[in-house]
């Protein structure tokens, strides 16, 4: 009995070791599993998380460049709507932008048109100007199509306004080139209503009428035919309704309108001539209420 108990707990032992031997290799197994599996999900994170950085920064990369692409289409229009020649600007819009190159050109002091006196009609302003910020003149074309200011074709055109600056020696000399006629000059002639308490004075002879008032340093004169039917008396009431409304450059010493009963599209008989000390300045168009308009928005 001795010897069989022995020979069992042998048994017994060795079967105990084995078993042991067997958990912890088993337990081994599972930690190596474990450690691999974990390290696994380690490296999916990390190339998860470098897809989604690189994702990332492919979409900021499109969003710059999407942004980069707009801004330079911004810049574009920008550019195409600043441009003189662009179709979209109104005459308005045009004759400032020449103003301004104008000015760049000849001097911060030079007196430029700031209204087309042409925003009525489909045809574009376009225009030419030359000389120094001393003597310059400035001409203002309609055409079907917008030119540059100074472009080649621009002369091609119809003229209907231009503006005249000549500087003389001193004020005097200035002065002697405006004809001015005074009120009380006219001697006897009837006179007329105007309407705003104007009146005029009215000489009549060979067919031809002239009525002349003065409204502060200015002297003016309409002529018209009654021979031709034209009527000189409504067209000077039409010019002294448009001055209430529309002001004037104020000359310093003297300044001579003389203007036309009837408009001709071909002929700039529209006529403001003014001095600012030895500075003489003439403004011309083909239409009463467009030479007004026009002036009235020299600055």
């Amino acid at each position: 009995m001795k010897k069989l108990s022995k020979l069992t707990l042998t048994l017994l032992c060795t079967a105990l070791l084995a078993g042991c031997s067997s958990e912890s290799k088993q337990a081994k197994d599972t930690s190596s599993k474990t450690q691999t599996s974990k390290v696994a999900e380690k490296s999916s994170s990390s190339q998860a998380k470098s897809s989604e950085t690189s994702q990332a920064t492919q979409a900021s990369s499109s969003s710059q460049s999407s942004s980069s692409e707009a801004s330079s289409s911004e810049s574009a229009q920008s550019q195409t709507s600043g441009d003189d020649k662009g179709a979209k600007l109104t005459n308005n819009e045009r004759v400032q932008y020449a103003a301004g190159a104008m000015r760049q050109k000849l001097g911060d002091s030079a007196l430029v048109v700031t209204l087309s006196g042409q925003e009525d009609t489909n045809k574009k302003v376009n225009i030419f100007f030359e000389g120094d910020i001393n003597n310059y003149t400035a001409n203002y074309y309609l055409a079907k199509e917008a030119k540059n200011i100074n472009e080649d074709g621009v002369k091609d055109g119809a003229l209907y306004a231009t503006l005249t600056k000549k500087t003389y020696a001193n004020v005097d000399e200035a002065k002697d080139q405006i004809e001015y006629t005074t009120d009380a000059s006219q001697g006897s002639l009837p006179k007329i209503n105007l309407g705003y308490n104007i009146q005029a004075t009215v000489n009549s002879g060979a067919g031809q009428r002239y009525l002349h008032w003065n409204e502060g340093n200015w002297s003016l004169t309409m002529h018209g035919s009654p021979v031709a039917g034209e009527n000189p008396t409504v067209a000077a009431q039409k010019a002294v309704a448009l001055l209430e409304r529309y002001r004037l450059p104020a000359p310093t010493q003297r300044g001579n309108a003389r203007f036309e009963t009837t408009d001709k599209n071909d002929y700039l008989g529209q006529t403001l001539t003014w001095n600012k000390d030895n500075v003489v300045y003439e403004f011309k168009a083909n239409n009463l209420e467009r030479l007004i308009v026009m002036a009235s928005s020299l600055q």
